[in-house]
């Protein structure tokens, strides 16, 4: 069972930390067994289990394991057929037209094309004001041709990969959602109680104690070995770790790295780290008469010791960052190296600028101006809140000042977005089909270019890489594009972190990814008696 797709579109190879058969009663044990329980510690619990509405990022996670796509996308971060058997596009790429295997709900009733039409439709409807409704813009149309059969029309050419994640759209049971108010969805019951087409089945939930998924024993896929899953709401982190540690929960992700380390240094719970998708950066504001010269910016990066965030801060769980495509998406430069922490190269630069230090005061100067900069970030992350104290440290080794203003989330966001900074200390998260638009495209002022950063070769760059069709030819595009980034300086690329999650001796076969922590849900395992007979 691969990534599963709906997790997918909420939340890099995993690097596993495999449990061996010490303790755990010899070579038959290591052989993967049927049957067993094992419990997730969640921080919260989900929000409601309506795909069209749901916010809740543990909601997403969980109706992937409920409830499957016409295509999900697999570990290599490419698309396979999962309800859908197969899928041709039309020669002007303005189609796609999918061919649904036999598939059935939990209540066995058929999943048919009708229910995939009827699903876009309540997504786009602006009485449900679904949030997913705009990922959905270039659809024209989706056709239930007959009851195996559905097609999708797009408004204009777009990669192939842009229709099929379009297609991954979530899918609901028509044959209770056609009975019910569009403008009542907030109270459709099916927010409490979702029907499942996916491997596991909701089989009761306790508010804000513990939700309990069962195996779905009408799903037409792969069978999973686990019985049930059961998630505990733990909010506390502390507690969470003692539950791992204790035996009392088998699976802890997004744990801190300085938790994670002391976890592996206690031996009674395997880490397991994950290359995910963000990207630690400063995204400098060209804007500013300080930061116009690519120079200087160069001069910037050259001057933060990275691998003091990874070390220190990060426990060295993250590896240093050069581009703004991470290594886990297949179109990463791995050819590009990290600017390397380089005072000398820093001072010369600056020096070359015309900005040096007339009077002796430790900050450079030029044409009466201070080499001055306001670094701003958000309070609540010790990453971020002793970062900018390291970037600050690291800049006035070269002779520029730093002022960190560390600030609330939304009144650090304001500020950046009025560009009331010079640099912001933050992360982003690349999509998993390749495209810093968002950050790099000129237009995207408005998006996450908060520096505004205007290149026309990036600009044109991206339009060539994102119109080709294969990897091979958009390959050496992407490759030049991160090269040209990395001369141009506009956002200081610091570190990839990890992801860091916690397995109990008796959970096996856990292998998390940047799809989801629970990607291969469908292969975990319990080792010890307690596998064939629930906890």
């Amino acid at each position: 069972m691969g990534g599963r797709l709906a997790a997918v579109l909420a939340l890099g190879a995993a690097l596993p930390l495999l449990w061996g058969g010490a303790g755990c009663g010899g070579a038959s044990e290591r052989a993967p067994r049927a049957g067993g329980t094992a419990v997730i510690a969640l921080a919260a619990e989900p929000d409601l289990f309506n795909p069209l509405l749901t916010g809740s990022a543990y909601a997403t996670q969980l109706l992937g394991l409920m409830q499957d796509g016409l295509v999900q996308m697999g570990e290599d971060l490419e698309f396979h057929p999962a309800i859908a058997a197969d899928w041709t596009f039309a020669a002007d790429s303005l189609a796609v037209t999918f061919r649904l295997r036999p598939w059935v709900w939990e209540d066995g009733t058929p999943l048919t094309a009708h229910d995939v039409a009827a699903s876009f439709a309540l997504l786009t409807d602006p009485v449900v004001a679904s949030p997913r409704r705009g990922g959905l813009a270039n659809v024209a149309a989706v056709t239930a041709l007959d009851a195996a059969t559905v097609r999708y029309d797009f408004r204009s050419r777009r990669p192939l990969t842009e229709a099929l994640f379009a297609a991954a759209h979530a899918i609901l049971p028509a044959h209770l959602t056609d009975a019910l108010a569009p403008a009542r969805v907030r109270e459709w019951p099916l927010n409490q109680r979702p029907l499942a087409s996916g491997p596991y089945r909701l089989e009761s939930w306790q508010h804000n104690r513990q939700l309990v998924l069962a195996r779905n024993e009408r799903y037409p896929g792969p069978r999973p070995r686990l019985d049930r899953l059961v998630f505990r709401i733990i909010p506390d982190e502390t507690s969470r770790l003692i539950e791992l540690e204790t035996g009392g929960v088998d699976f802890v992700d997004e744990i801190p790295p300085p938790a994670a380390r002391a976890l592996a240094a206690s031996g009674r719970a395997a880490v397991l780290r994950v290359g995910g998708r963000l990207v630690g950066q400063v995204q400098w504001n060209l804007r500013s008469p300080l930061l116009g010269d690519r120079a200087v910016r160069r001069a910037l990066s050259f001057a933060i010791d990275r691998e003091a965030f990874i070390g220190g801060l990060l426990c060295g769980y993250a590896t240093p960052a050069a581009s703004p495509i991470p290594p886990c998406l297949w179109a990463h430069d791995r050819d590009l190296l990290p600017d390397p922490h380089d005072p000398q190269r820093a001072r010369q630069l600056l020096d070359a600028a015309g900005w040096r230090d007339a009077d002796g005061d430790g900050v450079r100067e030029r044409d009466g101006r201070r080499l001055s900069l306001l670094l701003v970030t958000r309070k609540g992350d010790p990453v971020r809140e002793d970062g900018v104290a390291l970037i600050a440290g690291n800049l006035r080794e070269v002779g520029v000042e730093a002022r960190p203003r560390i600030l609330e989330f939304g009144a650090a966001l304001d500020e950046v977005k009025q560009g009331r900074f010079d640099g912001y200390l933050g992360y982003f998260q690349p999509r998993l089909v390749p495209d810093p638009s968002a950050q790099l495209r000129s237009t995207a002022t408005d998006r996450f270019n908060y520096g505004g950063y205007a290149s026309a070769t990036v600009d044109s760059l991206l339009d060539a890489a994102l119109a080709c069709p294969d990897r091979a030819r958009a390959g050496p595009l992407w490759d030049r594009l991160q090269r040209v980034v990395a001369e141009d300086a506009p956002i200081a690329f610091l570190f990839y972190p990890e992801t860091l999650c916690g397995v109990s001796p008796r959970l096996r076969g856990v292998r998390p990814h940047v799809l989801s922590p629970f990607n291969n849900v469908g292969e975990w395992w319990i080792a010890g008696r307690e596998a064939g007979s629930g906890r």
